[in-house]
């Protein structure tokens, strides 16, 4: 069986189109033998929102143009400060030389702006921000229907992710490395990856290739010499002890470059596997620990949520009493919404708060989305299982709401709240 690691499916947003066409090709060849594992379902809708895969070209180009706008203002401040120096006057022929040479360049760093910008519009996927109309899940959907594991019990998780935790103070892998700078629950990914896929080649008693753009080394062996990357001996010698089956590794590139080789009719583009080899640096960007919330701005950001849109704000702050996750059937609760009602758009006001107070100076555009929907498949996206905050904004929504009325009952220690909210703010009734 052939098992998809998160990365492959997120790799599709931050393709240009003739990569995301040649990796779709090679899936569609492989179809029968596909397999993704449920967490690699999990993460890949926790990271689908982030802004190194969904809104990857976008911002790529934008720090591009910052860097050019550096380096404008860079070069201006030399050149005056050059100017000043020599005790050059206005109106020389010397000066006018120089104002029409920084014209030049101004003219030339919008033009490589105005360039960035169109291919960046070009390779950006149109309609992604709505699920029903987003082409990569429209071509995931047929692909993975039926391929995608079940998830583990709740006592089995809770057992992974503390077997997860012994086995990184080992250094055993996979998933050790993940552990030096991220929280228990996230580091433990690898691992419940890993244990989904060493159940599911023991049922099928099948060897396995596992596709990766992790290149970390708690999972490869690096290249040595002549010696191509390899997966780590331990992961060989657990998949047979398990499963009696072998262990085979490649990274997305790689299997681009072996699908031509190996799978009739197929022609893939050079280009695209060298689009794959540049994006592998970034393959785990959408695991790295994501910054930029602030007690402040959070604070700032759930006050203004609250006067507008209550029931976003209180599934919020019940997720971070959670440990960071609210389910669908306490939404419906929070919210009061009847039964039959659908959860589609219920982010959205998180989106349109978010985006005013940039404008209007108070965010500076750099925090993770607040509420990112969990779906409970690829090919029903529509099914929201639940919504998930970022790791960071748990610990600053306790600080502010532990306790307070907004604060779920049972999770509440000690005498009952006063009435206050955080900072003294009144009860504003909802429950």
């Amino acid at each position: 069986m052939v098992v998809l690691d998160t990365n492959v499916l997120l790799n599709l947003y931050r393709s240009n189109e003739r990569t995301r066409r040649d990796t779709l090709a090679v899936l569609s060849k492989l179809r029968d033998r596909l397999w993704v594992p449920h967490q690699v379902l999990t993460e890949f809708w926790r990271n689908r929102e982030s802004k190194s895969v969904r809104h990857h070209h976008s911002t790529k180009a934008k720090e591009t143009s910052t860097a050019l706008d550096r380096a404008r203002r860079s070069a201006q401040d030399a050149v005056e400060r050059w100017v000043k120096d020599v005790r050059l006057k206005d109106g020389e022929e010397v000066t006018e030389r120089i104002d029409e040479g920084l014209k030049a360049l101004a003219e030339a760093l919008d033009g490589l702006r105005d360039t960035i910008d169109g291919q960046s519009q070009r390779d950006a996927l149109a309609g992604t921000a709505e699920t029903h109309t987003d082409p990569v899940l429209t071509e995931l959907e047929p692909l993975l229907q039926g391929r995608i594991g079940d998830p583990l019990s709740p006592a089995d998780h809770d057992k992974a992710v503390q077997e997860a935790q012994e086995r990184a103070a080992e250094e055993t892998p996979p998933g050790y490395e993940d552990f030096k700078n991220k929280p228990p629950e996230q580091a433990a990914g690898d691992y419940l990856l890993w244990v989904e896929l060493l159940t599911e080649a023991k049922n099928r008693a099948c060897d396995v290739l596992l596709v990766t753009g992790d290149v970390k080394k708690d999972w490869w062996h690096t290249r040595d010499g002549d010696i191509p990357a390899r997966p780590r001996a331990e992961l060989i010698v657990e998949l047979r002890e398990h499963a009696g089956t072998r262990l085979y590794m490649l990274t997305p590139a790689e299997l681009l470059t072996r699908a031509e080789e190996l799978l009739e009719g197929l022609q893939v583009d050079k280009d695209s596997v060298n689009d794959l080899e540049q994006l592998r640096g970034a393959d785990r960007a959408e695991e790295a620990p994501e910054v930029g919330w602030t007690e402040e701005s959070l604070g700032y950001f759930i006050r203004e949520l609250r006067s507008r849109y209550q029931a976003q704000a209180k599934v919020i702050i019940n997720a971070a009493a959670n440990g960071g996750f609210v389910d669908r059937a306490t939404v419906y609760e929070l919210a009061g919404y009847p039964g039959d009602r659908q959860l589609k758009g219920f982010t959205r006001p998180v989106s349109t708060v978010a985006r005013e107070l940039e404008d209007q100076g108070v965010l500076t555009g750099e925090e993770p989305f607040l509420l990112h929907t969990i779906y409970g498949s690829l090919s029903e996206p529509s099914w929201a299982t639940g919504f998930r905050i970022p790791d960071e904004a748990v610990p600053l929504l306790r600080e502010s709401f532990e306790g307070g009325p907004l604060w779920p009952e049972s999770q509440k220690d000690g005498p009952e709240s006063d009435g206050e909210g955080p900072k003294g703010e009144d009860h504003d009734g909802g429950q």
